[in-house]
């Protein structure tokens, strides 16, 4: 085999990444990590299933009932239901998060931490940048791939 040609499992994607959060203002690294599931990694796969087996259901339902000739009547989603639910999916693909402080007290991981940092409204900018980091794919490429 020649050595130029490419293996395409270089290019597999990583089973989990690391993002080194930023001071929201200054743009600095801040020492604070939180680690996350792959694209490919089956916690992240159970989780696309769970999404795709749930909207299958609705559009189910919405055949039946329109089949049955009765008026569909969708759930009306609000604002806090939503970000709930992305947040609900951001916690499902944390692996976990370095010890950090709060208030001057160490805070561990948990995913019930993690959901309370992410759901509080003066941390917005750690949700930004967590979910920018989580669309990005390039982040789970292996280094060389990116190269």
């Amino acid at each position: 085999m020649q050595d130029d040609v490419l293996d395409l499992a270089s290019l597999d994607a990583l089973d989990e990444a690391v993002l080194a959060i930023r001071h929201p203002t200054k743009d600095v690294p801040t020492g604070w990590t939180w680690t996350f599931y792959g694209p490919a990694h089956q916690v992240t796969l159970e989780l696309a299933d769970r999404f795709s087996r749930d909207a299958l259901r609705r559009a189910a339902s919405v055949r039946q009932a329109q089949v049955n000739g009765k008026k569909w009547h969708e759930e009306e989603q609000s604002p806090e239901r939503l970000r709930a639910e992305n947040v609900d999916a951001i916690v499902a693909r944390t692996r976990t998060f370095s010890p950090v402080r709060l208030n001057g007290e160490e805070l561990s991981f948990s995913r019930e931490k993690a959901r309370e940092l992410l759901l509080d409204p003066r941390k917005a900018w750690l949700l930004a940048q967590v979910m920018a980091f989580l669309r990005d794919e390039q982040n789970f490429m292996p280094p060389s791939a990116t190269s």
